[in-house]
């Protein structure tokens, strides 16, 4: 006779197998409880990092250093919790959508605006201007025309204008221009001759001002280029880090930038009181910039009022981390005095320059209608 073992444990062979569908329970909890956990952190992590992109912006070299890199991949781990929560649990849905819309709208810069839904009446006061870092007009200015001619500027602001090709006059034969040190204002109406600013922190011309007489009086255009901000963020390296060079480097440049945005807008605060004025051109800051909101805040920005999407506008040339002729900033920017109303404002599909243009339709308020 077979006699059983006093060492053979035989509890688990009387428990009862658990049901299939009970692991099965088990483990969708557990994947609810992470997907509400992770999202939740994504969600903080987010909003930590838009705190710092806007309140220190380039007051500090990184979160200086943070705005100018591609926003958009801060996206993926907050679409990708999305899907998540969509088989999980429903309700980290809304913590992940609060993280895609904060990004959106506060790191990528987008506008929602409606008024390009509305149809925009000529009603003689109206001016459509263009600006535009041609580059020297290379690598394909011709992209660049094409782009003008759809659009039908009255105003045209250049940057980096130097040679003028002979397609831009002939193009625009009649039209009356200033150019100097690079900046060229073309119109179609009269323009007084250009004076230009010049700034100390790099020594060069950042600004030339204009006065077109149009239709409804006299207008203010200047032409704006400022320093770029890779003055600084290119001696950034693990090396210069760690030994604290680079990130002086950062700082002491965006010292000087903010310097000479200062004197810039100094000088265009000194143009003729009262006249309606507007600002356009390569001023190579995002409004996301504490630079910017310092000299140039207490203008209304074109895209702000009446862009739809992200307007990004540089870097087309080829970039070693990124996606060919994809910009990922907004730095060319349209601003207007509290005179002017933008109707419309939109950044250029082409790539034929370095920076896409930016064009706008402004229109003086009733206030400054002439009188009948």
């Amino acid at each position: 006779m077979a006699t059983v073992s006093p060492w053979i444990d035989r509890s688990a062979e009387s428990a009862p197998a658990r049901p299939r569908f009970q692991n099965q329970e088990v483990q969708r909890r557990r994947y609810k409880w992470w997907t509400f956990l992770v999202s939740s952190l994504n969600l903080q992590a987010v909003a930590c990092l838009v705190v710092v992109s806007l309140q220190f912006s380039e007051n500090w070299w990184l979160s200086g250093a943070l705005i100018y890199l591609p926003q958009t991949p801060f996206l993926i781990p907050s679409v990708c919790l999305l899907g998540c929560s969509l088989i999980w649990h429903m309700r980290s849905a809304l913590l992940n959508l609060t993280s895609i819309g904060l990004i959106l709208v506060c790191l990528c810069d987008g506008r929602f605006s409606i008024k390009p839904f509305n149809e925009i009446t000529d009603s003689g006061r109206n001016v459509r201007l263009i600006t535009c870092n041609v580059q020297n007009f290379e690598p394909n200015f011709g992209q660049v025309l094409r782009e003008v001619a759809r659009f039908k500027p009255d105003v045209l602001v250049l940057q980096e204008a130097r040679q003028v090709p002979k397609m831009l006059k002939d193009y625009l034969e009649g039209w009356n221009w200033q150019h100097q040190a690079g900046f060229m204002v073309g119109s179609k109406w009269p323009l007084s001759e250009g004076s230009l600013c010049h700034t100390s922190p790099y020594d060069r011309p950042t600004a030339m001002a204009v006065q077109v007489e149009t239709p409804s009086g006299p207008l203010m255009v200047g032409n704006v280029h400022l320093m770029t901000a890779r003055r600084g963020l290119t001696d950034l390296s693990v090396t210069s880090i760690l030994d604290g060079s680079g990130p002086a480097s950062v700082d002491h440049h965006a010292f000087l930038r903010d310097e000479e945005a200062r004197q810039t807008q100094s000088f265009l605060a000194n143009l003729p009181e009262n006249s309606p004025t507007i600002i356009a051109g390569d001023f190579n800051m995002p409004t996301t910039s504490s630079i910017f909101d310092h000299s140039f805040g207490e203008y209304s920005n074109a895209f702000d009022e009446a862009g739809i999407g992200f307007g990004y506008t540089a870097p087309c040339r080829p970039v070693r981390f990124w996606l060919p002729e994809v910009p990922w900033l907004r730095i060319d920017h349209i601003l207007a005095s509290s005179q002017l109303e933008t109707l419309l404002c939109e950044a250029g599909e082409f790539s034929g320059s370095d920076h896409r243009l930016v064009a706008a339709v402004l229109q003086l308020r009733d206030e400054n209608a002439p009188l009948p």
